[in-house]
Formats: structure tokens, sequence, C-alpha cells
């Protein structure tokens, strides 16, 4: 919320790999389609780093509750996430 080109929609597909967690992430239009590069877990918080422009991003999710969470992008913008469940 609040990045320069104002608040961005983002679908984040995550998925266990052994013993961390891969996936990507997905622009609202579906056009835009990113790998996450790195994952890293500790306890309720995950980071996750990417790269969107050029620029190496990482954004830290804390889970607020199982489905849920709260956390910032590069320290400088809040986040908020809802988990779909598929049908």
């Amino acid at each position: 919320m609040g990045t320069p080109n104002g608040d961005a929609r983002m679908f984040i597909t995550l998925s266990k790999q052994d013993t961390t967690l891969a996936g990507n992430i997905q622009d609202s239009s579906g056009q835009l389609n990113t790998p996450i590069t790195k994952v890293d877990l500790s306890g309720d918080k995950a980071t996750l780093y990417f790269n969107a422009q050029g620029y190496d991003v990482n954004l830290e999710m804390d889970k607020k509750d199982d489905d849920h969470i709260t956390g910032n992008m590069m320290g400088m913008f809040d986040a908020e996430g809802e988990r779909i469940k598929q049908q």
C-alpha cells in the first residue's frame, strides 16, 4: 500500500518443496508472472525475495491468523493479504 504508483494488488502462489517454499507472484492483470527467488521462514514470519522492474525486492509477511497476513515491502510500504482457497 502507498507505493509511488499507488496500491498494488498481487497474487502470490506458494508451494512446499522439500524443506522450503517456492512460488511466483502475479500482478492483478494476470499479465506479469514473477518467480520468487528465495523464501526465508522464521516462526510465523516469511520473507519473500523477487525481482520487480529491475530491483531486488523483499516482502515480509507476518501471520495474523490462519487466513491473513500483515507485513511490509522493503521496510517502506505496508502490506496485507488474505488466503484465497482453491475450490
